[in-house]
């Protein structure tokens, strides 16, 4: 019996001892065992193309060939439970080298842009005018040049009227006397101004504008104001007939003065300083360029001589494109800016004259007619240019940099700068987008702050890690 023990006691000492040299000689030569539940602890390496190759030992990748690179926790690292965008916490080294930037979620008015390519449809002539001496005189001197473009309230021309130095004069006597009859009164009415149909015999038109010519001559503001004068005065008939009719008062003569083309500072500067002057300056009514000149410097001219045209101005009816999707942002009046080909950046202010006046069945884009002003020489019959039109207005808007955003086949995303070196990516609905801003419509607030630079490899990052949890929790 004591013999039976003893065998079955040496059979389990040596069944004992063959599995501990079978484990023995299954570990690689020269592990220990902490050497050995290292290995099974997370990977020190991993591929920076593709998340899901790791490894505990320095190589390369099978897919790509690309060298595995190191994880360092200590450099980059993820602290949230979002499986999808999870936090990472970047060190402040790694920071500086990307060149991070920041902005403010801010709320501002946004308007929406659609550019538009289309062509010259139509050209008509929009302003067309005569410039001529209001009175018989000399030309003293011409403010432009062959060619030269003119904009509303440019000096156009210096005349000498013959008459005129004579209806200074006669202001000045009128003035004196009204003054000293003031001062001898003890009472002293006012006097009634001379009425506008007792003048208007003795005018005559000296500018005659096709579209506006009506609203030019019953518009003494603009003759006041230096315009180019639409009346001819003739100075000795006027002052015969004003005597014959009543004596003539300095308002009278004030009102001649303007007519002949003299301003109001002008004639203040007659009444305060007693200078006559024969020089009168015409100037541009409208924008336009001098054509068909016919006189120079010190020809003389008669009363309601021609001088030169102003014309050149043209009105361009442009048909443009748009997507189909803009059809409803686009409606008539809106601004317009017109870029053409060759003119450099400066553009040309339009409208919109009519929304989608048609559409193409091939492309599925619509019609858009823009309207602008331009001089001939900048626009020719079927040029192409671009028009972008400023659509739908946004007030109080939340919005951001447009860099700050990216877009992704299926959602648009945004980095959060958490502060402490922590980034989030946050998922975002966008609304309407304009040359340098996007509206935010969901998942951000007024005040967060957004990376608007190298948010595209802080993103890369969490989405590497977002892909190594997700393997982590299958192993």
């Amino acid at each position: 019996m004591k013999r039976f023990l003893s065998i079955i006691l040496l059979l389990g000492v040596g069944v004992a001892a063959g599995i501990s040299i079978d484990r023995y000689l299954s570990a690689p030569p020269g592990e220990s065992a902490m050497e050995h539940a290292v290995k099974h602890q997370d990977p020190d390496y991993i591929c920076p193309m593709h998340s899901e190759i790791v490894s505990h030992e320095e190589g390369s990748c099978p897919i790509c060939g690309m060298d595995l690179v190191p994880i360092k926790p200590a450099m980059i690292s993820s602290d949230d439970d979002d499986a999808e965008h999870p936090v990472i916490s970047v060190s402040s080294t790694v920071i500086n080298n990307l060149g991070v930037r920041v902005a403010q979620v801010e709320r501002s008015t946004l308007v929406r842009q659609v550019e538009t390519p289309g062509y010259v449809q139509s050209m008509r002539k929009e302003r067309h005018s005569r410039v001529s001496s209001p009175a018989k005189g000399k030309v003293i001197k011409f403010h432009f040049k062959a060619g030269q473009w003119i904009k509303t309230g440019d000096a156009l021309v210096d005349i000498a009227l013959d008459e005129l130095v004579l209806l200074q004069e006669k202001h000045l006597e009128l003035l004196l006397e009204e003054t000293s009859a003031a001062g001898a009164m003890t009472d002293n009415p006012e006097m009634s101004e001379l009425p506008d149909d007792e003048l208007e015999p003795d005018t005559k038109l000296n500018t005659e504008v096709e579209a506006d010519e009506d609203a030019l001559t019953e518009n003494p503001d603009a003759v006041a104001s230096g315009v180019v004068s639409d009346a001819v005065v003739d100075l000795e008939e006027a002052d015969k007939k004003q005597a014959a009719k009543k004596k003539m008062t300095s308002k009278d003569t004030a009102y001649l003065m303007q007519r002949a083309g003299m301003t109001e500072k002008q004639i203040k500067h007659l009444e305060e300083t007693g200078e006559t002057s024969s020089v009168i300056t015409l100037y541009a009514s409208h924008e336009g360029m001098p054509l068909d000149q016919h006189a120079k410097e010190g020809d003389e001219v008669k009363a309601n001589g021609l001088l030169f045209t102003l014309g050149g101005l043209m009105r361009v009816t442009v048909l443009a494109n748009a997507f189909q999707r803009d059809a409803g942002s686009i409606q008539a009046g809106q601004e317009v800016d017109i870029f053409i080909p060759g003119e450099g950046s400066e553009p040309i202010k339009g409208s919109v004259l009519q929304g989608a006046v048609s559409i193409n069945n091939t492309s599925q884009n619509i019609g858009v007619k823009l309207v602008f002003s331009s001089p001939i020489s900048k626009v020719k019959s079927g040029m192409y240019l671009t028009g972008r039109i400023y659509a739908r207005t946004r007030e109080n808007a939340l919005s951001l940099p447009r860099e700050a955003v990216i877009y992704t086949g299926k959602e648009s995303r945004v980095v959060e700068a958490l502060g402490k070196g922590r980034f989030k990516p946050v998922v975002v609905k966008t609304g309407i987008t304009t040359h340098d801003r996007v509206e935010i419509l969901e998942g951000l607030e007024e005040g967060d702050t957004i990376v608007v630079s190298s948010q595209f490899l802080l993103d890369s990052e969490s989405n590497l890690q977002s892909s190594y949890q997700r393997m982590t929790a299958v192993e």
